[in-house]
């Protein structure tokens, strides 16, 4: 008798799981989301992550602190093909990373790919895909700068060199 009233209730629970998922408006609702992975990147057409700004400034890492910018650490630029120097640091209590190379122009050629891999909105050349940690990225004159939350928190930031 149990046995019946077992089956009737996983009928019942089933019934009720399958009639949720049908109700859902996100094809997603209910599916852990890793992070890391490629798939969870944000669309590379998202014009909210990303802006070019070619004011025919070129800088160093000098023009930045004297904008209010500490670094922290300085990176190896083996992984930025192009790039003279690149810092992790922080301004206005948001972190940035800045990626500097001789020019404009081999900012966009160069550095705008590995800002956009490690934003996460591009093709990661290896199989898993590196922690994002900065969600937006900025060109200006001769500098990447990868941002922490949006690009506005660049936007303050480039506010403060000119």
């Amino acid at each position: 008798m149990w046995h019946r009233q077992l089956f009737s209730l996983c009928l019942v629970l089933l019934a009720l799981a399958a009639f949720s998922a049908c109700g859902s408006e996100n094809p997603d609702a209910g599916v852990a989301s890793d992070r890391n992975d490629a798939s969870s990147s944000a669309p590379a057409n998202d014009p909210g992550t990303s802006l070019i700004v070619d004011n025919g400034g070129i800088y160093s890492i000098e023009d930045f602190e004297a904008a209010g910018y500490k670094k922290v650490t300085q990176f190896d630029l083996e992984t930025l093909p192009g790039a003279t120097d690149a810092w992790y640091g922080f301004a206005n209590q948001k972190d940035f990373e800045l990626r500097i190379y001789p020019t404009h122009q081999i900012a966009l050629d160069e550095g705008v790919e590995p800002a956009e891999i490690a934003i996460g909105k591009g093709a990661v050349p290896w199989q898993k895909a590196p922690p994002v940690r900065f969600f937006s990225y900025v060109v200006v004159g001769n500098v990447v700068m990868l941002c922490e939350l949006e690009v506005a928190s660049c936007e303050a930031l480039i506010a403060q060199l000119e």
